[in-house]
């Protein structure tokens, strides 16, 4: 009994021991990792022009010690900042601003249409391990994020999603001996262009439902409803005046030139010319169709011809060749080399609506240590909106940790800067800030060096 009682006694004096004992050292300023210090380096590359690889970086808090959702979360919070950068490229700034609330609801609940692969490049966790950052490369289908601004948000103007095809021939090709009028393969060609060009989410119409949607007035209704392929591409080109003569049924030359150029550029971003140059050989052999097409952009004045491409295809025919097979394989196989090159170059285009203007980024305000000042400083830097800059909410969840989420038309640094002069004027003692060019964290640590 008396050794029972002396091992307890050994055991709750070693137990005090412990607990009296020298307790872990408080996290010094070089262990609290931020975002900056989280880092990698992507191996994405951009293969298609329907795909942009964007990098960025987002961090998650960590709840009840559950790394694994804390990255997970990480992962889908800087998936939407990725989707949200390719919208920004895609819309003008005063679009874009007005419409950013709408913007990020939408695209925050459908992210996962947009990203078509994922790269997480670095992660680690930061801010004394309360939170889980990553660094990672997103693969963001830029068509996706178009067609839901045109369609769905209806946010893009229908002419910088639409454009015109003209299909133009040599006369006198003659497919007789195979059933064909040389017309069926034109409108054949068109509609399988016009098919393709609508179901990625542009707007392709011909040039005679181009003509009939410039019929604003009828003044002008009386001109262009009478409007020829020859004048038509006569007007794209900014011939003079003096070709009005190309169809006698238009007057006034030069009212129509200075006219109908404005009037398609409101209608259409580019137009595609498809010239068939000819249709060799028969049925019975070989057959070949040779044409060249060409896309302008005709929404600008520094536009013009950005892709060129000539094709070329045969096939092989015979004694028992169906004649209509022979036709319309022509034009499938014309519209699969149209697709190598000509067709990505033109959605790529399409896609580039606006890059200009400075659009209002979401930006994280990180406040550490600043556990009594927090609702004054939160209070200063609410109350500095204007124009360029938005307070949007706070999240207080991590304790000596105030967020402050906010929104700004500019660089990581002017926002930082800006921050920065009203914490000073509150006379609270800051050290620099840690940022860095591609984050939009900004982290201010409290001095406790100064009083």
């Amino acid at each position: 009994m008396k050794h029972s009682l002396l091992a307890l006694c050994m055991v709750i004096a070693g137990l005090v021991a412990v607990s009296c004992g020298p307790s872990a050292p408080p996290p010094t300023p070089e262990t609290f990792l931020t975002l900056a210090d989280v880092s990698g380096r992507p191996t994405f590359q951009e293969t298609s022009p329907d795909v942009r690889v964007i990098a960025v970086k987002a961090k998650a808090f960590i709840k009840l010690n559950d790394i694994r959702a804390a990255k997970e979360r990480a992962k889908e919070l800087a998936s939407i900042q990725a989707v949200d950068s390719m919208v920004r490229e895609l819309l003008d700034a005063d679009t874009y601003n007005k419409n950013y609330e709408e913007i990020d609801r939408y695209m925050s609940q459908n992210v996962n249409n947009y990203i078509d692969d994922v790269e997480v490049v670095g992660e680690k966790k930061i801010f004394n391990d309360k939170y889980y950052g990553i660094a990672a490369a997103f693969k963001v289908n830029r068509q996706k994020v178009l067609v839901a601004l045109q369609k769905e948000l209806k946010l893009i103007n229908t002419s910088a999603n639409s454009l015109i095809t003209v299909i133009t021939s040599k006369k006198g090709i003659d497919l007789s001996a195979a059933g064909f009028r040389f017309e069926d393969m034109e409108s054949a060609l068109m509609n399988q262009i016009q098919t393709d060009l609508n179901q990625r989410g542009l707007r392709a119409m011909d040039f005679r439902n181009a003509i009939t949607s410039m019929q604003t007035d009828e003044t002008k209704k009386a001109a262009f409803s009478k409007i020829s392929k020859d004048q038509f591409m006569a007007t794209i080109a900014g011939s003079s005046a003096g070709n009005a003569s190309l169809d006698q049924q238009v007057k006034g030359a030069e009212e129509f030139y200075s006219t109908g150029l404005s009037l398609i550029k409101q209608l259409a971003k580019v137009v595609i010319e498809v010239n068939i140059f000819a249709v060799n050989g028969n049925i019975q052999g070989d057959i070949a169709l040779s044409m060249n097409v060409t896309a302008k952009n005709i929404a600008t004045g520094t536009g013009g011809a950005f892709a060129n491409t000539v094709v070329n295809v045969a096939r092989r025919g015979g004694p028992n060749v169906i004649a209509s097979a022979m036709i319309t394989g022509l034009v499938k196989d014309s519209y699969e080399e149209m697709t190598k090159e000509f067709i990505p170059q033109v959605v790529k285009e399409m896609s580039t609506v606006s890059v200009g203007g400075d659009k209002l980024i979401a930006y994280d305000i990180v406040l550490k240590g600043f556990d009594e000042e927090g609702s004054k400083l939160r209070r200063r830097i609410s109350g500095m909106e204007n124009e360029t800059f938005r307070f949007i909410t706070l999240d207080n969840t991590v304790p000596t940790i105030l967020t402050l989420k906010v929104r700004y038309s500019g660089k990581a640094l002017k926002l930082s800067d800006m921050i920065l002069g009203a914490i000073e004027e509150a006379n609270v003692p800051v050290k620099e800030p840690i940022f860095a060019p591609e984050l939009t964290d900004i982290v201010f640590v409290r001095d406790t060096s100064k009083k």
